[in-house]
């Protein structure tokens, strides 16, 4: 007996072990990171051959080592002149690095100086004693609204039933904010080689609150409050039992172009007339923007005679792309999303993505979202 309650607490003990982060705190590795500019904001050292970043501060956080219970390990340190920042004493495992820097920029005719932030993250492997890496930052996207979650995958079922899909808004503020006008979009399903250089980004669906953009006030968001976008607003479980109830969803994708039933949510339209199809994106690849809607336009026209659509990129309030493969190419420029969301998921798995906390963004959906084993509509 007294052997049995022995093993019993043994064993209680290597499970608790099992379950506690490891806390050790100091190692022998050391990684050096260049941090450039890739907006164009800070002008190209000739003898560097880059825009470097300099005093900008850096904050490596690891994802395998805690100071503490639920508070990961984390180093900051400053960049040299040359953008050079070093982080000594680390140990193997995987670490998020990120760099912050705010520069000061003259408004053209006027003397007026604005002051923007630049902004880059990464995810590192810490494998050799020395390791070294590039990391570019880029304007960060500064907007209240921001979305949250995207379900896209469909329910798990074997009749191909996606229609539930919903993407859920957030205002990640203390201030109420406005949906007047704003556009939801899908974007073009295909890697563009100069995504990263032109100053537009292209999609192929355009749906848009109701409301004159920017200055309208009829369709408030409180803060921190969330707002559900439905493909169809209506209790899906009804047709498919593991699909979504999404009859209280806060408004729905609608396409007066099409033959399609209006259900009582409030509508956001398609204003495209040869788009005759519903707000439907892809299951596995894809992305979405949300965008101010002052000044989208047509683009080029596909070899099959498919119209594009440009959406400018200083209108983007923000830009989350998904992909299940995580070698995909980026259809997104990493201007709006350096990275992807849901890698690993599988469509009609009932899944969805979202924020690691609700609004925490930087531009790096790698990092930003999480897959959810259960859709959270609205909370």
């Amino acid at each position: 007996m007294t052997k049995k309650i022995f093993l019993l607490a043994l064993g209680l003990l290597i499970v608790a072990c099992e379950k506690s982060p490891p806390t050790q705190q100091d190692g022998s590795l050391v990684l050096r990171t260049i941090l450039v500019d890739q907006s164009g904001l800070i002008e190209t050292d000739p003898e560097l051959g880059y825009a470097p970043l300099s005093n900008a501060r850096a904050v490596l956080e690891s994802n395998t080592y805690y100071e503490s219970p639920g508070v990961r390990k984390k180093y900051v340190a400053y960049s040299d002149s040359q953008g050079v920042v070093e982080f000594k004493d680390l140990l193997l495992g995987r670490y998020t690095l990120t760099v912050e820097k705010e520069v000061e920029v003259s408004i053209e005719n006027s003397d007026q100086v604005d002051t923007l932030t630049l902004r880059g993250s990464k995810l590192i492997e810490m494998m050799d004693l020395t390791f070294e890496d590039t990391l570019k930052a880029n304007l960060a996207l500064e907007s209240s609204l921001v979305i949250n979650e995207i379900y896209y995958c469909g329910p798990k079922n074997k009749a191909f039933y996606f229609y539930d899909q919903f993407i859920e808004l957030y205002n990640n503020s203390d201030t109420t904010v406005y949906l007047d006008g704003l556009i939801l979009c899908r974007g073009l399903q295909r890697h563009k080689p100069n995504m990263d250089s032109v100053d537009y980004v292209q999609v192929t669906y355009i749906f848009q609150f109701p409301g004159e953009p920017k200055v309208g006030r009829e369709y408030p968001v409180a803060p921190h409050q969330y707002v559900v976008v439905a493909q169809d607003a209506i209790d899906h479980s009804q047709y498919i039992d593991t699909a979504l109830d999404l009859s209280d969803a806060d408004w729905e994708f609608y396409n007066p172009y099409g033959a399609e039933i209006d259900n009582p949510a409030p509508n956001v339209v398609n204003v495209l007339p040869e788009r005759s199809l519903d707000f439907m994106i892809n299951l596995v690849h894809n992305f979405v923007l949300l965008a101010d809607g002052t000044d989208f336009y047509a683009g080029e026209v596909s070899d099959r005679g498919y119209q594009y659509y440009h959406v400018p990129i200083h209108t983007i309030l923000d830009g989350v792309e998904y992909s299940s493969n995580p070698n995909s190419l980026k259809q997104l420029t990493v201007r709006i999303d350096a990275g992807f969301a849901g890698v690993g998921m599988s469509k009609y798995s009932g899944k969805s993505v979202q924020r690691r906390q609700p609004g925490f963004d930087t531009n790096n959906s790698s990092l930003d979202f999480i897959i959810l084993d259960h859709p959270t509509p609205g909370y």
